[in-house]
């Protein structure tokens, strides 16, 4: 019987080789490979023999028909405004190779998770435009979804809006910069997105001129004899490398995070996950108005909040305090509008303060005593720390009193 065992053995082998189809000639050499390492092992007994032979085969997997049927149904959702053909531009599937693999969909699991909060907001913001659904994931090519972020050439924020570039869509001034608020950047960016829509008449070209410009996207389009196809001007050189990737990369973002279960990738599944966001009723707010300078701060101490709440909720202003002239807008969580008003109707607002340069041999003690503040008071303003080195020329503003 004993000596039958390494044929029978050998058989099983043999036959879970041509068992499972899906094994490759690389897969079958490499278990043969692995197999000549037995040569430097103790010698073994015929039984023990066949049981680790056993261990080592290549036994045929057994698939349900309720699995076989489920992977069937699996379908493709197409994009608006995108046609198959672009899916599968060879542009697009080399960023779409990229986010599959382990390193990247981490990532990209890592920036739609963090952001989940701004991206309720921008979905519904889109869908009430009837724009296209892939600029959800617009910000993820922008800033990988940071509302701090800052370029090297000095954008800031989700949208990454240029200082030159926000008017009339946001406030920029010495108290606000509404680049760094997710909520109006937002509104902002989509108006700006139309507008360029507007004007080519296309999503694609609108969408790459976000990242160019509209001046050098028409600047482009008539180097090409007034072709106003994207991939033509991208394919032949025409646009810049940044913007001929710019458009292929968020196509193939948006189409992962749409089709996630399709393509097997471990990020927030697009449709379930707008159901159970949509519970939590993030992106309702309260709001109160100001006409003076109130202290973020303060605010969030009267009404017993979380101060870093508060903060995080109005991050455009970027002194701590609201516009000491102009009228402000806070941003409250859901049915905290009363508390506020009866907080501030405690307050004393900071009065409209001086406008410090810094020269040789100031410091912050000396700037408090000459004005007669205090260090906090000019730090809070200021939103530096007490221990800040100051350097000349810098601006400081200084509250009256």
């Amino acid at each position: 019987m004993k000596k039958l065992l390494p044929a029978f053995a050998a058989l099983l082998v043999s036959t879970s080789l041509f068992a499972e189809e899906t094994s490759t000639p690389s897969e079958v050499s490499e278990t043969f490979a692995d197999a000549e390492f037995i040569e430097d092992e103790e010698p073994v007994e015929e039984d023990e023999y066949f049981i680790e032979l056993l261990k080592t085969s290549l036994l045929p997997e057994f698939h349900s028909m309720e699995a076989d049927e489920a992977a069937a149904k699996l379908t493709h959702t197409p994009l608006s405004f995108i046609s198959e053909e672009e899916i599968a531009k060879p542009q697009v599937e080399a960023f779409r190779k990229m986010y599959l693999s382990p390193k990247w969909s981490a990532l990209l699991r890592g920036y739609l998770e963090s952001a989940m909060e701004y991206r309720l907001y921008v979905r519904k913001a889109v869908s009430d435009k009837q724009l296209p659904e892939m600029l959800e994931y617009l910000p993820v090519v922008e800033s990988n979804y940071k509302t701090n972020a800052k370029s090297r050439s000095g954008a800031i924020g989700m949208w990454q809006f240029m200082a030159n570039s926000v008017w009339p869509f946001l406030t920029l001034n010495d108290f606000v910069d509404e680049r760094l608020d997710p909520w109006k950047s937002t509104d902002a960016a989509l108006k700006k997105l139309t507008d360029n829509y507007n004007v080519f008449n296309d999503w694609l070209l609108a969408i790459g001129a976000y990242n160019c410009g509209v001046g050098a996207m028409n600047k482009a389009i008539k180097k090409a004899g007034g072709v106003k196809d994207f991939w033509y001007l991208a394919e032949k050189g025409y646009l810049s490398k940044q913007t001929a990737d710019y458009v292929p990369k968020l196509i193939a973002i948006a189409d992962l995070a749409i089709n996630s279960e399709y393509y097997g990738i471990d990020i927030p599944d697009h449709n379930e996950e707008y159901e159970v966001l949509e519970n939590e009723k993030n992106g309702n707010f309260d709001y109160v108005t100001v006409k003076k300078a109130y202290s973020i701060n303060q605010l969030a101490q009267e009404m017993r909040m979380d101060t870093a709440t508060l903060k995080r909720l109005n991050p455009s202003f970027t002194m701590g305090m609201t516009h000491p002239s102009k009228t402000s807008e806070i941003r409250l969580p859901l049915g905290m509008k009363q508390s506020a008003e009866d907080a501030l109707a405690n307050m004393t607002p900071v009065e409209f303060p001086i406008k410090y340069t810094v020269v040789a041999g100031d410091s912050l003690w000396s700037i408090s005593r000459k004005y007669k503040t205090t260090v906090a008071a000019i730090c809070e303003l200021n939103g530096i720390k007490e221990n800040a080195i100051l350097k000349i020329g810098k601006i400081l503003y200084i509250p009256s009193k």
